[in-house]
């Protein structure tokens, strides 16, 4: 009997990496690292033929899965969102709600998706909310230690 391979993405229960290449892939899936690229290399109009600089397809999923990794606390991830509909890269904000009581406006309760000191592994669920692609921009003083995996998610 054939084994089923999901041919697109749809709503998920489990996360998906955020692969374009589906076909073939084996039962167990093979992690994926992303690439991650300095915020002045993101490309607007989508065309870059380097690794990251496009930013990865989510197909409009509702949750952004993360592991992040690194060997000392000297490196940063921010997470950029596009959406079709402005055709540009901004900073992504994630809600954390109310802060003390204090917040009197709506943007005080949005923080910027970014993440500092990373030693060791962090693994992360970030609420995305149908952004058409997620990238992932370091501050520039990566090594080969520091790595990052991201897989999306509908529930």
């Amino acid at each position: 009997m054939a084994t089923y391979r999901a041919s697109s993405w749809g709503r998920t229960r489990r996360p998906k990496d955020l692969r374009e290449d589906v076909e073939g892939l084996a039962d167990k899936q093979t992690a994926v690292q992303v690439t991650t690229v300095a915020v002045g290399d993101l490309e607007n109009n989508l065309n870059s033929a380097t690794a990251g600089e496009n930013g990865y397809l989510t197909e409009n999923q509702r949750y952004l899965h993360i592991m992040i990794q690194d060997d000392a606390a000297d490196e940063n991830l921010t997470l950029y969102g596009y959406n079709y509909a402005f055709g540009k890269w901004a900073t992504l904000y994630i809600p954390v709600g109310v802060k003390n009581g204090a917040d009197t406006t709506a943007e005080l309760s949005y923080v910027a998706a970014t993440f500092t000191s990373i030693a060791g592994r962090k693994m992360l669920t970030i609420p995305i909310h149908g952004i058409d692609r997620i990238a992932f921009v370091d501050d520039g003083s990566t090594d080969a230690e520091f790595k990052v995996w991201a897989a999306c998610s509908t529930f």
